[in-house]
Parts: C-alpha cells; structure tokens; sequence
C-alpha cells in the first residue's frame, strides 16, 4: 500500500473555486483514514464563515453508486448525517490528485472515546431510525462483501502470518460463522440496509446528545442485526475484549423502541457478534499484511479484535441468554 500526498493550498484553492461556497481560509488535514483522505476546509462568503470535510477516497467507496444518493436519504429524513455538496456543475462527485473526492458539511460535536450509557442509548436509538428511513431506498444497493467466502479468503490470506493458536481460532470462528450464515432461519432475518462501519470514530456527540454519523463507505444491503453486533462489539467491550452486559443491553433495547426486533434476530445476535467481531479482525490483519512499514497509512490494532472474537467463541450461550432476558423484560 502506497504512502499517501498531503494536498496543497494551491490544489485546494482550486477546488473550492469550483464550487459556489466562497474563499479557501484555512485548511488543515484530519487522521488518514485506512481507505481515504480526509481535510477540514473553512471558508467564507460574504462575511460568513463555513466548515467542511473533504474526503478523497484512496480506493472506490463499497458502497458504490449508492453512497451520494444514500446520503441525501439520510438527511432528508432527518437524521444527522451531513449530504454529499454539488459543485457549479451539480456533480457530487469532484477530481482531486487523480482521486475521486466529495465535499461535505462539518457536523458539530465529539468523538466519545469511553461513551457513557446515555450515549450508547443515542446510538442504538439512532441504529433505528436509519434501519427504518432507509428501509426502502430509492436506489441499488450493493450486499455487503464480507460474507462467508470473503472470510475464507481473508482466512487463508493471513494463515501462515499468525501464531498457531491465533490460526486454530481464526479457522474455528470462520466455520462457525459459515454454518451460521447457512442456516434457513438466518436466511430469513429482516434485511436492509446497514451502515456496517459503527464505531466510535464515526459517530459524533454534545454531551449525550448524538450530532453527527459519518463513513458510510461500508454500506450495503445485508442483514439488519449485524449493524447492532458491529455497534456492540466497539461501544460495549471492555479491553479484554469482554461484553459488558449493561452496556449491551442498552443498546439493544434503546434500537428495539425504535424497530423492533424479531426473536430470532435476538437469539441469532450471539453469533453475528462473532460474525462482526471476525470479519474486522480478519480485514485488519490483510491491511496490516499489504501495508509498508513506512506507510502513513493509519493502521488499527488487530488484537483488539482478536480479544473479541475469543470472548465471544467462548461466551455465546452467555449473551444468549442476555438478550433474550433484554428482550422479555422490554
């Protein structure tokens, strides 16, 4: 993977020209995500300060042609997600360093780093209202990639990259979810679209009030409860890796008030927070894998998920029966 440029003044003065927003001020470049480039920009016209997030994507979004049009759903229902701007020319879509980028509203508030039961409320609430306002879009959606043969691949990718045990674990959790995702009952689980991406570095804060959710590079059409795991396993996991009961019940009976969940979704939750757990573990290992040493490319720690795919291969019959007594007692 190629060490990525820093855009010039210059280059970006020349993008802010094509659309109608006012002068380039200030710019300043954010972390380098693992898949695209992001800026902060502030302008002004006519006296009126602006800020916006300039993403240039290093490679095609996953959620191809749907991620403008999904963006505009988004915010025309109401919910606090900032939409695609469109230049003079009514594009969306600009050229920048040969890279396809997108110019966006800055949403106000925080990142939440250790979030509080109230903010974990917010986001499960949240989970629901996006669930129900994208439930039937008014365009193509890709399915989501990371299925059963793409954790095969990934599986055999990093195999002879790992310590034995991490190997043995790996190759059980890979069978596990498959027969998971084989099933005729799973089969059947509400489908829809799903963010797919929900970690706490997407979703913004004032206090416990949630303000902004970014990224939807990972948007696809797939199984609704796996939007929930991918939540989970980020905002209710301790640093070993282990669950915190509390937490995970929050989230799940804050998104249940919203859209509420099936029985089967709830029984089948323990092994799609495993599914969810896996597929991050495994695509962080292939990008550590492809990634020079060298590389300003912002890596995240695999073990982190390492920690949860074995809490959760041990503990399933566990969350079972925490989210079935999450559920009777709502």
């Amino acid at each position: 993977m190629r060490t990525v440029s820093l855009l010039d003044r210059e280059t970006l003065e020349e993008l802010v020209a094509r659309y109608d927003i006012g002068q380039l001020l200030e710019q300043r470049p954010a972390s380098h995500g693992i898949e695209n480039r992001n800026y902060f920009i502030t302008t002004a016209r006519d006296g009126v300060r602006r800020d916006w997030v300039l993403t240039v994507l290093e490679q095609p979004s996953h959620a191809g042609s749907s991620y403008v049009p999904l963006l505009d759903l988004c915010h025309e229902s109401g919910l606090p997600v900032a939409p695609v701007i469109r230049n003079v020319e009514n594009s969306a879509i600009e050229s920048v360093d040969g890279k396809s980028a997108m110019l966006s509203p800055m949403l106000p508030g925080q990142h939440a780093d250790n979030p509080s039961v109230e903010q974990i409320r917010a986001l499960g609430h949240f989970i629901g209202d996006f669930h129900r306002a994208t439930r039937r879009p008014r365009f193509d959606v890709p399915g989501y990639p990371r299925n059963a043969r793409w954790l095969r691949n990934r599986e055999s990718e990093v195999r002879g990259h790992m310590a034995n045990a991490d190997a043995r674990l790996v190759a059980h959790a890979v069978k596990r979810v498959g027969d998971l995702l084989d099933r005729e009952d799973v089969a059947r689980l509400p489908p829809g679209l799903v963010h797919g991406d929900l970690f706490r570095d997407n979703v913004l804060f004032e206090g416990p009030m949630l303000t902004g959710v970014v990224d939807f590079h990972h948007a696809a059409w797939g199984y609704l409860v796996y939007d929930l795991a991918v939540a989970a396993n980020d905002w209710c996991s301790g640093p070993d890796g282990v669950l915190d009961p509390g937490r995970a019940a929050a989230l799940v009976e804050a998104y249940h008030r919203v859209r509420p969940l099936t029985r089967p979704e709830i029984d089948r939750l323990p092994g799609f927070l495993l599914y969810a757990g896996l597929a991050f573990w495994l695509s962080r290992l292939t990008v550590a894998l492809k990634t020079d040493s060298d590389s300003t490319v912002r890596l995240k720690d695999p073990d982190e998920f390492r920690a949860i795919v074995a809490d959760r291969s041990a503990r399933s019959a566990d969350y079972r029966f925490l989210f079935r007594v999450a559920f009777t007692l709502r």
